[in-house]
């Protein structure tokens, strides 16, 4: 669909559509509360909804780790407008079974509607449930509608197949599946109309046909509206998806995708997701990518694309590492063995360099770290007998069960452990006290799980057997130069610390550190050709309008790019700073690139209320907003309200009080407040308006800060996702306050809509 809003200056609102509550009981947000939600953007004074993904994740909370690149999730299936759905599709479901439907979502409501998290799987199941009893109750008539769809839908088929799959086999990844790990078209054809999974694979497409409809009706009403909303496509897909099941082809299974090291994530980020295959993708003219964007197009007007330094170069990892720090960007330039040579580097050099050297004192005292950790034998309670009185202790030992073995005897049976353990990672060079890795080591992964039975059978010794698993993965990325294939050397991440680089001569450095910044240089010339060759394929697709998450170490080439093909890149307020620069000061806000998109936060991030009461450098920020006021009546009112009224956000709702002329009267900079309470969360509001960003984006947790009601008493329960983390509040946030409670209030309303006008007075509103 197209941009509604396109070159115009807009605000708008994130929010997952999961935190939405059309009402007090509403147990999660579902497709038709984009409508009530469009009618609130209005009434704020926004024309952008922006949304996190929609796809199904099966029972997982992550909307980036999705089962298929297209198919939408049930959960936001709402069932009490199932019958009325049918009825459009020109198949009405019986009264009875309508009116179940109904009562199953009151029950639902009655169950889990006043949780402050959304109780994810739970009320999955349940929905699942009912509209499985509707489709019991009503096969005949909804049958025929899953058939039609999986005759239009290429993507359908498969899918339906794998989920049933997944059913059937406990859930499980598809690659530990007892058969059917691998198909073609004509399996797919064959799981399609065998018994035993034909029905369910119809239900499932059941479900599809709904949530499409439900989701395509609520997008075009917000459209007639004059609201845009923005979807959200992740670049990457789960390993454990139907499209990489399915279509192996167009995927790299033994590498993964993630992130380097950063201040946030010093070991990188892992994702695990596989990489694409982009030879085998233009080889199809990018198929998969337009079916993928040709089918969000029946929802969205914009769509953010997620990662999309990934479409310029991905940092690669081996599928053997458990963490990112080992890895390289793909595509990128490499250097091969003989240039080292024709450098002065011979293979033992080169061996030294890329292969990580372990001294012997590191793991004997690794290994006596965790032998004492086993308590000797009168520290034992209830030790049954002391080892000297057993004959053949040892042997014994080996014999017996761990756990019930004596205090000396476990020792024993840890130091043999230890042994075999040594002989497994390392290998000996020569007769010297120096260790290389054992070639069958692949990677941290590897590592790691040689450390699993060990922390079982010895649970006394596990915090030691940490330590050592920590300082053998330490051991591992010691080295200057990661052999990415055969002969073929990027330099590591940080090789400036490594023990490999500092051993060597001024003289040796200095030809690597120029070899290494050709490298670089020949890889930004790679990665512009292919960000934008990629990027011009996206942006053909479709007549939706791009916006990019372009966080991270962005390469200069990057937002050339993106200005080149006119997508906006992010701009998000606490991490727009000129990091180089003395105190490290904020870049001013009307200092932004136009083309790009401000914001007061990011659903990985906390929000503004916690970053500015634990993070934020408040008396800069200040500072500036100050400065700011010389040319906004609005901004300098709030600020004098937050002076003299300590906050009080009652008076800072009330009409704007202009002064003659802002500029002589500049609210003071040294009272930035310790707390961001409702004044002060509508001045960052009102600042970010001003910028020279062409949207501003406010997360919704980011509004209610403004209200002393609505927003909820501890920032943290406002925290969507903690990235690198398995938290169970992890993307299942809901708002405090419902979709009709935020419309009656009608003060609020005018509030935020005066705030977020896209607008800069000068001094005369």
């Amino acid at each position: 669909m197209k941009f509604i809003h396109e070159k115009k200056k807009i605000a708008g609102l994130a929010v997952p559509l999961l935190a939405l509550k059309k009402n007090k009981t509403a147990a999660c947000g579902v497709f038709s509360d984009l409508v009530p939600l469009g009618r609130l953007a209005q009434r704020w004074g926004l024309s952008l909804i922006q949304l996190l993904p929609f796809n199904d994740t099966g029972n997982f909370t992550s909307p980036y780790a999705a089962l298929s690149a297209f198919a939408l999730h049930p959960l936001y299936i709402s069932l009490s407008e199932t019958a009325e759905t049918m009825a459009l599709l020109g198949v009405p479901l019986e009264d009875k079974k309508a009116g179940g439907l109904v009562r199953a979502e009151q029950a639902l409501n009655r169950k889990f509607g006043k949780s402050v998290r959304v109780p994810f799987e739970a009320v999955l199941q349940a929905k699942l449930t009912a509209l499985r009893v509707a489709w019991d109750a009503s096969r005949d008539f909804c049958e025929p509608l899953a058939e039609a769809f999986a005759a239009r839908e290429s993507w359908a088929k498969p899918y339906a197949c794998f989920v049933s799959l997944k059913e059937k086999f406990g859930r499980a990844p598809w690659w530990e599946w007892p058969e059917w790990k691998t198909v073609s078209s004509t399996d797919i054809e064959t799981l399609w109309f065998n018994p035993e999974f034909a029905e369910e694979a119809r239900f499932r497409l059941w479900l599809q046909v709904l949530a499409r409809e439900q989701l395509q009706r609520a997008a075009q009403t917000v459209r007639d509206m004059g609201v845009d909303i923005m979807g959200d496509i992740p670049i990457l897909l789960a390993k454990d998806s139907a499209d990489v099941w399915f279509q192996r082809d167009i995927f790299i299974l033994d590498k993964q995708a993630g992130a380097p090291p950063d201040m946030y994530s010093p070991r990188g980020q892992n994702w695990g997701f596989p990489l694409y295959n982009w030879d085998a993708l233009r080889a199809q003219d990018f198929a998969f990518w337009r079916r993928r964007l040709g089918y969000a197009d029946r929802f969205y007007t914009a769509y953010r694309i997620d990662h999309v330094l990934g479409f310029f170069r991905i940092w690669a990892i081996s599928a053997a590492e458990s963490d990112a720090y080992i890895g390289a960007f793909e595509p990128s330039e490499r250097v091969g063995r003989d240039e080292l040579i024709s450098l002065g580097f011979s293979d033992e050099r080169i061996r030294w360099l890329s292969k990580p050297h372990v001294p012997e004192w590191k793991i004997q005292s690794a290994e006596k770290q965790c032998l004492d950790a086993v308590p000797a034998v009168e520290e034992r309670a209830g030790a049954a007998q002391p080892a000297a009185e057993q004959p053949a202790a040892e042997q014994h030992a080996i014999k017996q069960p761990v756990a019930e073995q004596s205090a000396a005897d476990r020792k024993s049976v840890l130091a043999q452990r230890l042994v075999d353990l040594r002989a497994a990672c390392f290998v000996r060079i020569k007769e010297e006290p120096l260790f290389l890795f054992n070639p069958e080591i692949r990677g941290t992964a590897d590592i790691y799980a040689l450390f699993q039975d060990l922390r079982r059978d010895f649970p006394e010794a596990s915090h030691s057997l940490d330590e050592y698993a920590r300082r053998m993965g330490d051991w591992w990325i010691d080295r200057a130069l990661y052999e990415v294939e055969p002969d073929k050397y990027v330099f590591q991440w940080s090789y400036h610390d490594t023990t490999s680089w500092k051993s060597l001569g001024a003289q040796e450095q200095a030809v690597l550190e120029g070899k290494a910044a050709a490298l670089t240089a020949a890889s930004l010339d790679i990665w512009e050709k292919r960000g934008r060759d990629l990027l011009s394929m996206l942006v053909s697709a479709t007549d939706m309008q791009p916006f990019a998450e372009d966080l991270g170490a962005v390469p200069s080439c990057v937002p050339k790019v993106l200005r080149e093909m006119g997508i906006p890149g992010l701009r998000v307020l606490r991490w727009e700073r000129r990091w180089e620069s003395v105190g490290q000061p904020y870049i001013p806000l009307e200092m932004y690139e136009p083309l790009s998109v401000a914001c007061t936060s990011v659903h990985d991030s906390t929000n503004i209320r916690q970053w500015w009461e634990e993070e934020a450098d408040r008396p800069q920020l200040w500072a500036m907003f100050a400065k700011m006021a010389e040319h906004d009546a609005l901004l300098c009112s709030l600020l004098e309200s937050c002076r003299r009224g300590k906050g009080d956000v009652e008076q800072a709702r009330q009409p704007v009080v202009e002064p003659q002329n802002v500029a002589e009267q500049p609210p003071s900079a040294a009272e930035a407040p310790k707390i961001l309470d409702p004044a002060a969360a509508a001045v960052l509001i009102r600042a970010m308006a001003l910028s020279s960003s062409i949207a501003t984006v406010y997360p919704v947790q980011d509004l209610l800060a403004c209200h002393p009601e609505w927003r909820e008493s501890d920032p943290r329960n406002e925290r969507i996702n903690v990235p690198g983390t398995t938290l169970p509040t992890n993307w299942t946030y809901r708002m405090a306050v419902d979709l009709r409670a935020l419309a009656k209030d009608k003060d609020f309303s005018a509030f935020i809509s005066k705030l977020v006008v896209r607008n800069v007075s000068d001094g005369k509103r």
